[in-house]
């Protein structure tokens, strides 16, 4: 009896103290780029905003395109480029992940809260992104 009592506390304690959101789709989301023309620079960074302007901030090299690419689910920064091309500043669209609900309807505001500071809230919509680059006219 006191095992069984023991095992649904564990189960219980489970689910109230960890996410709903970042249990059932974790803390990242794989993120298809492409571009046109093929084979441009995906630069990946922190979004900062400065004196009223978004910039990269720690930005790195995460391949050329078409690329698939595991990002967290934060305040994202992407920006495409490619020799002879204007650069592009990608904005990735989050918005709330449907399990956040399971976090409301089943568990506790704590879960809630470990969902919001881990990125597990949100989800990037669409998960792929086409980027036409313009050419510089010399």
């Amino acid at each position: 009896m006191k095992m069984k009592r023991g095992l649904l506390l564990l189960i219980v304690a489970v689910f109230t103290i960890s996410g709903c959101a970042s249990m059932m789709s974790g803390t990242t989301q794989r993120v298809t780029f492409d571009s046109d023309p093929a084979g441009a620079t995906v630069m990946i960074g922190k979004m900062k905003t400065e004196d009223g302007k978004t910039i990269m901030v720690d930005g790195y090299n995460a391949g050329v395109t078409p690329l698939i690419v595991e990002l967290k689910r934060k305040n994202i920064m992407v920006q495409i480029s490619k020799e002879g091309y204007q650069t592009q500043d990608v904005a990735l669209v989050r918005c709330m992940n449907n399990w956040v609900w399971g976090d409301i309807a089943l568990t506790s505001p704590l879960s809630t809260s470990i969902d919001t500071s881990t990125g597990a809230c949100n989800e990037y919509k669409p998960g792929q992104y086409m980027v036409s680059l313009q050419k510089i006219e010399q």
